[in-house]
């Protein structure tokens, strides 16, 4: 009797940890798309670590934490700003890529970093070709994940014609994308979502330049 009313219990107190940490990370997530308070990004990206440090076995806070300093370089102008964030998010990425190298979420984040050290034309090559790499392996791993087009296709849209970029070449990236969006459901309510919104204003822009 002892026995299973110590089992009851402990399933009580897990199932009230995992709404814990549900709630916790849902706060973080939607904090996160609501701001572009920079200060405050980086609040919601030591909370995602602090969650990260509780939660050793689940790498969605890691994620998040390296995704946060990511988005944060999208209200930022100075370089040398946008540079630092970043080497913030490839400290949190480079737990995930020995912790999780499987996951094609991981990956995607790694290019889109590469993608974003991108400030002149003099690294442009060598982080493009780094994106694009992480990109084959994400897709390696999860044909399914329209992060991985959208990324591409954002690559291929803000590279000149002369070197195989462009509009028309990234718009059907654009609209794999979008159905992938449109039909991909996750169960778990935490899993990635983000660029759905944007992808549909890049295919947009596309289709107007027709």
């Amino acid at each position: 009797m002892k026995t299973i009313v110590f089992t009851l219990i402990l399933c009580a107190a897990q199932l009230i940890h995992a709404k814990d940490y549900q709630t916790a990370m849902k706060k973080n997530i939607d904090e996160l798309f609501k701001t572009r308070n920079i200060e405050q990004i980086n609040a919601i990206a030591a909370s995602f670590k602090r969650i990260a440090s509780v939660e050793k076995n689940d790498w969605l806070p890691t994620y998040y934490a390296a995704y946060a300093y990511v988005r944060s370089t999208h209200f930022i102008s100075e370089s040398d700003s946008i540079q630092l964030q970043l080497d913030k998010a490839q400290a949190e990425l480079e737990l995930l890529l020995t912790s999780n190298p499987d996951e094609s979420e991981v990956h995607v984040l790694q290019a889109m970093i590469y993608s974003l050290r991108i400030t002149n034309p003099m690294n442009g090559y060598k982080y493009s070709s780094l994106s694009n790499e992480a990109l084959s392996k994400a897709e390696q791993l999860n044909t399914s994940n329209p992060r991985i087009y959208y990324c591409r296709a954002n690559n291929i849209y803000h590279t000149p014609k002369m070197f195989g970029g462009g509009k028309e070449k990234a718009k059907p990236l654009f609209e794999k994308a979008a159905r992938l969006f449109e039909n991909t459901n996750y169960e778990n309510p935490l899993w990635p979502y983000w660029g759905s919104y944007h992808n549909k204003q890049m295919l947009a822009k596309c289709q107007d330049a027709e």
